[in-house]
């Protein structure tokens, strides 16, 4: 792919985006779809929500207009997959689902990404079936935790901009991971303009499930291209899911409810704490850029490279958790 070809794609996915997140929050404004601050939020005023359908929207008119993606139906189902969770999330958005629900529907959009995650060159030939349970795992959970880690504005958005250049540039060239991954950045730019601290609309629940979901399917298409491992092809998102596991670990011992809204995220203390958002979102964007060279990094050095990654952020995140209130 040219680098016209690839500036074409993340533009018209950042404009699509930046059109569509307008156009939604003008209609959460007149429906009054509205966040309101409380003890639990990190928001000092109400904010329209359901943006995040304008980015998923842009991402798929975007992909579905790739040469040939029509005839790739794990692709296709798995993209089905996308929508799905974006619906309840949209839903949910509107009027507050209960858990069952929003957790059928996620294994639902789990499954759809069987056919895909299953191909020889992404799985293991030991693993068997045990294979399709954990990327239903993985997806599920991967939906959930975006959505625990979308309290402060700018965060995720940042971070699904980097995840899509990491795609763009550790996949193949004209390969569908460098084209998924350039219009996952050009669609999260595109709301980042309206998401940027003081946020004039957030995510909601129908974009973060969406991303969360979408940080799956981009990482899983990586795999199968073969040119990375499971852990390469998520690295840069190690950081969010730290701090979401240690976090979801800490509750559970201290046996509160994990569905229940809180503020006790490494990221949300910090922002809390004096840190702001717009600084805290830039923390989290640089740990994840780090991974972008270690992703490139000869075979040689590569798995040296992620144990270091690896220790410098648990150094890290360690050292802010005990300076954080």
């Amino acid at each position: 792919m040219t680098v016209i070809e690839g500036l074409r794609i993340a533009g018209s996915s950042a404009v699509l985006a930046l059109v569509l997140v307008g156009l939604i929050r003008r209609y959460a404004l007149r429906h009054q779809i509205l966040d309101h601050p409380g003890p639990r939020t990190s928001h000092t005023r109400p904010t329209p929500r359901g943006g995040g359908l304008g980015l998923v929207i842009a991402f798929l008119v975007v992909m579905f207009a790739v040469p040939g993606l029509r005839s790739l139906v794990p692709v296709l189902l798995a993209l089905v997959g996308v929508a799905i969770t974006a619906l309840v999330g949209w839903l949910d958005d509107h009027r507050s689902l209960g858990v069952r629900a929003r957790l059928v529907a996620h294994l639902v959009a789990g499954v759809t990404l069987l056919p895909l995650a299953l191909w020889p060159a992404a799985v293991p030939a030991w693993l068997g079936i045990g294979a399709a349970f954990w990327w239903v795992f993985w997806a599920v959970s991967a939906i959930n935790v975006v959505n625990f880690m979308d309290g402060i504005d700018g965060l995720i958005g940042t971070q699904a901009l980097i995840f899509g250049a990491h795609l763009a540039s550790a996949g193949v060239a004209g390969g569908l991971p460098e084209t998924f991954g350039l219009a996952l950045a050009g669609a999260s730019a595109g709301f980042l303009i309206w998401n940027w601290p003081a946020a004039k609309i957030f995510l909601g629940d129908v974009g973060s499930g969406a991303l969360g979901f979408l940080f799956v399917l981009g990482g899983l298409l990586l795999m199968t291209e073969g040119q990375a491992s499971i852990v390469t092809a998520f690295l840069p998102l190690f950081a969010l899911f730290l701090d979401a596991s240690v976090t979801l670990t800490r509750r559970l011992r201290r046996g509160e409810p994990i569905t229940q809204a809180h503020r006790s995220h490494l990221y949300q203390r910090l922002a809390n704490g004096g840190w702001g958002h717009a600084r805290v979102s830039l923390l989290y964007a640089a740990v994840a850029l780090l991974a972008l060279p270690i992703t490139a990094l000869p075979a040689t050095w590569m798995n040296l490279g992620i144990v270091a990654y690896f220790l410098a952020v648990l150094v890290l995140a360690t050292t802010l958790d005990r300076r954080a209130p």
